[in-house]
C-alpha cells in the first residue's frame, strides 16, 4: 500500500503555467526592445546618410557658385587675389569657400588657384549625433576672355581707302603679341586704295580671308546674333533706352541699336548694331564691333580692335566701308584688347582635378 498522498496532474500543469507564461512574456519583451534598438539604429543610419549627401550637395553647390559669380559675393579683382573667403548661405545649411592662389603666370596671364568648400548642415538633427560637415576641392585657373583677333581693321564688307595717307597698323601697339594683318577683308570686294603707298602695315599688311563676304562671315566663329540682341555679352548700357557713359574708368560694355555717331572719347567694349560715325579726334580704346559700316572724319583713333560688316552673319547686305582723305589711327593693341574682355574672364576648372578627400578644417 502506498504510503504518499496521490496529487492530481491538473495541480501539476498548474504549477507550470506560471513559469512559462512569465518566460514568454520576458522573450516579447526582449523582442520588443531589441526592434526598438533596431529601429532607432535604421533610423540614425538613414539620417546620417542624408544628412552626409546634404553636406556633400552644400560643399558642392557653394563650390560651383563662388566659381561662376564670385563677382556677386563682393570679389571683383581681375585675377583673384593671392587668397578670397566667402560663407555662401544656402537652402538647409551654408558653405565656406576659401580660395587660394597657388600658381602665377603673369607673362601668360594665367593663374591657378585651389578652391575649397566646407559645407555644413544646419537641419534638425537626431538628438547626439553632430551637424552632417563635408568638404570638396578643386584645382581652377583664372581664364582671360579672348577673341581671336585677324586685324586691327576687320571689315566683312571690304574696305576703300581713299588716298595713301595712314590709315592703320596690326602691330601690337603694347607689345606683347606678334603683328598681325593690318586689314582683313574678303577677297571681293576687298582692299582698295586711290593714290598714294600702302595706307596700312601689318604682317601681312592685308589679308584675304575668304572669296566673298558670306564665305568670311561663316568663317568668322563669332555670335553676333547674340552679341548684337544683348545676350551672349551683357551690356553695362543700352542706348537709346540709356545714357552714354561719363565714366569709363570699368571698361564698359556698351551696346547702341542702331546706327551711332560716336559722342566723346571712350574706352571698352562698343557694340553698334547699325553704322558708326567718329569725326574730329575721338579715340576709343579697346574693341568696337559695328554691324554696317564706319565713317571716320578727322584723325580719330580706335586702339585695340575693329570690326564692321557683321550683320552680313544675320543675311543682311552691307556697303564697302569708305575711309577718306587724312591720317587715321586704327590699330592692332592686344593690352587695350585685354582689358576691355577682361570683365569676361572667369574660373575654369582643370579637367580631372575635382576632389572629395580633401581634409576638413
Amino acid at each position: 500500500m502506498n504510503a504518499y498522498p496521490v496529487v492530481h496532474d491538473r495541480w501539476q500543469r498548474r504549477g507550470v503555467a506560471l513559469p512559462v507564461t512569465l518566460l514568454v512574456l520576458i522573450l516579447l519583451a526582449v523582442m520588443l526592445a531589441a526592434g526598438f534598438t533596431a529601429l532607432g539604429s535604421e533610423r540614425r543610419v538613414n539620417a546620417n546618410a542624408d544628412a552626409e549627401v546634404t553636406a556633400f550637395t552644400l560643399a558642392e553647390s557653394g563650390l560651383e557658385l563662388f566659381m561662376s559669380q564670385r563677382d556677386s559675393l563682393g570679389f571683383t579683382a581681375s585675377p583673384p587675389a593671392a587668397s578670397e573667403s566667402a560663407r555662401v548661405t544656402l537652402t538647409g545649411g551654408y558653405a565656406d569657400v576659401v580660395s587660394t592662389r597657388v600658381r602665377s603666370d603673369t607673362t601668360a596671364k594665367r593663374y591657378g588657384y585651389a578652391i575649397r568648400a566646407h559645407g555644413v548642415s544646419t537641419a534638425g538633427a537626431l538628438t547626439g549625433t553632430p551637424q552632417a560637415e563635408r568638404t570638396v576641392a578643386e584645382y581652377a585657373v583664372w581664364q582671360p576672355a579672348t577673341m581671336r583677333t585677324f586685324a586691327g581693321f576687320t571689315s566683312l564688307s571690304g574696305i576703300y581707302k581713299n588716298g595713301g595717307s595712314t590709315m592703320g597698323s596690326g602691330t601690337d601697339a603694347c607689345g606683347a603679341l606678334p603683328a598681325i594683318a593690318g586689314v582683313a577683308v574678303p577677297g571681293n570686294p576687298g582692299y582698295t586704295q586711290s593714290g598714294g603707298g600702302l595706307a596700312v602695315s601689318g604682317n601681312p599688311p592685308v589679308d584675304t580671308l575668304a572669296s566673298t563676304p558670306q564665305q568670311m562671315a561663316d568663317s568668322m566663329n563669332l555670335n553676333w546674333y547674340g552679341i548684337s540682341n544683348g545676350t551672349a555679352l551683357v551690356p553695362d548700357v543700352t542706348i537709346p533706352s540709356g545714357a552714354w557713359p561719363s565714366s569709363f574708368t570699368n571698361w564698359p560694355t556698351i551696346l547702341v541699336t542702331g546706327d551711332y555717331a560716336l559722342p566723346t572719347s571712350g574706352q571698352g567694349t562698343l557694340i553698334v548694331t547699325g553704322s558708326l560715325s567718329m569725326s574730329g579726334s575721338e579715340s576709343w580704346n579697346g574693341l568696337v564691333l559695328v554691324g554696317n559700316t564706319i565713317t571716320i572724319n578727322g584723325t580719330s583713333t580706335i586702339d585695340g580692335a575693329l570690326v564692321t560688316g557683321l550683320n552680313i552673319m544675320l543675311g543682311d547686305t552691307v556697303g564697302v566701308n569708305s575711309i577718306g582723305n587724312g591720317v587715321k589711327h586704327i590699330n592692332y593693341d592686344s593690352c587695350t584688347l585685354a582689358s576691355a574682355l577682361s570683365k569676361y574672364a572667369n574660373l575654369t576648372n582643370y579637367t580631372n582635378a575635382w576632389l572629395d578627400n580633401w581634409p576638413g578644417y
